[in-house]
């Protein structure tokens, strides 16, 4: 596979070398959590745009209005926790491969749709399950046609108002999930080589080190989404956002409307991303997990190059506000060496927190702070 290179991105670089895949994931399809509070959870994941399915049972699923079964799990602990999430295969064989790889049986996944599993572990700690024969089940009844638009160029919607209700964004797929690892080149070589996935583009730092990369589903000459899955390279092993596709802008505003009209507050948004180029609209959920609401995403397939960038929180988002208070780090890059010396970012090595503080504080853009 060629590359694209950014002029902005440093002179002299690692490339990310893509392993041989053991597995090719074809979707992204569950989430599982932990809370300690279900009923307020689900109180915000139903006003999220998410919808439970009527089973009783300890742990609660809610689906989508796709045709997954399930899209997000939730059950009940004495503690608030993020489980793992889950991959589609194309084919039986590829659990039975990665049955063999990881040393683990292939089991009943359990919950609506079925079919089998294999779980895996990441490097973190984290379960990744691979499924084969889930069922699907019919769509939910929702808007599935775009709003005619006026452009100069064309005029499209005559003798007819825009009048959309406000009401929770229709939730169809899991978009992506973001981590952060502290090891971020032993992680994405772990996914690439169990999932298969592609890195689409890689954000480095001033040293030409990479330190976030956006990787893709292989699904050869069908296009994918940007990314699926997200790492960054950082000091603490998290959860940085979940992401869900909506419909269009549309859905995003009324649904950013009817959260507001819930009681919910604002995170990020609305906005554009710059690599993906998602229309984006982030909350947080009860416990304080990062939950986005996106339309309008980048698809490749598996022969698009993999570009390479400067990591700048300016590159982050195209247009819209910059990223919160709460997402940049409090402190000055004269104090990095001083924390880091007393344990404060784990085990990441000082060169590369001081260069992920430095990525993160500069401006965004010349007008703003």
């Amino acid at each position: 596979m060629t590359m694209k290179f950014n002029p902005d991105a440093p002179t002299h670089f690692e490339r990310l070398e893509r392993p041989t895949s053991i597995a090719k994931a074809v979707a992204i399809s569950r989430l599982m959590f932990e809370r300690r509070d279900v009923a307020e959870m689900t109180r915000f994941l139903k006003d999220f745009g998410l919808v439970l399915v009527d089973a009783p049972r300890p742990t609660r699923y809610f689906r989508g209005y796709g045709t997954a079964a399930w899209l997000v799990s939730v059950t009940p602990a004495d503690q608030d926790r993020f489980v793992g999430f889950a991959v589609s295969v194309g084919a039986a064989a590829d659990l039975s491969v990665l049955s063999k790889e990881a040393g683990v049986a292939i089991e009943s996944a359990g919950g609506p749709g079925g079919g089998q599993r294999v779980r895996l572990t990441d490097p973190d700690g984290l379960i990744v399950d691979v499924l084969h024969g889930e069922d699907s089940v019919a769509h939910l009844p929702t808007r599935l046609s775009q709003i005619p638009a006026n452009t100069p160029a064309n005029r499209g919607r005559i003798n007819q108002g825009v009048r959309t209700p406000i009401e929770p964004a229709p939730v169809f797929r899991i978009g992506h999930v973001v981590l952060q690892r502290p090891d971020f080149a032993r992680s994405s070589t772990w996914y690439m080589r169990h999932l298969g996935l592609i890195p689409s583009d890689v954000q480095l730092l001033e040293d030409g080190k990479p330190a976030m990369g956006f990787f893709r589903l292989d699904r050869g000459a069908d296009p994918t989404d940007h990314h699926s899955v997200a790492i960054l390279g950082g000091p603490a092993v998290s959860l940085l956002h979940v992401s869900f596709e909506t419909f269009d802008l549309e859905s995003i505003g009324q649904g950013h409307q009817f959260l507001r009209a819930q009681g919910w507050t604002p995170y990020w948004g609305i906005g554009r991303h710059n690599l993906g180029s998602q229309i984006f609209d982030y909350w947080k959920d009860p416990v304080g997990d990062e939950w986005e609401h996106y339309a309008d995403g980048d698809l490749m397939d598996a022969s698009n190059p993999t570009g390479y960038h400067a990591l700048t929180r300016g590159t982050l988002w195209a247009w819209g506000q910059d990223l919160p208070a709460s997402m940049r780090p409090p402190l000055k890059l004269e104090e990095v060496p001083h924390i880091h010396a007393a344990g404060g970012f784990g085990k990441m090595d000082l060169q590369a927190v001081s260069g992920l503080m430095k990525a993160l504080l500069a401006k965004p853009r010349p007008w703003m702070e």
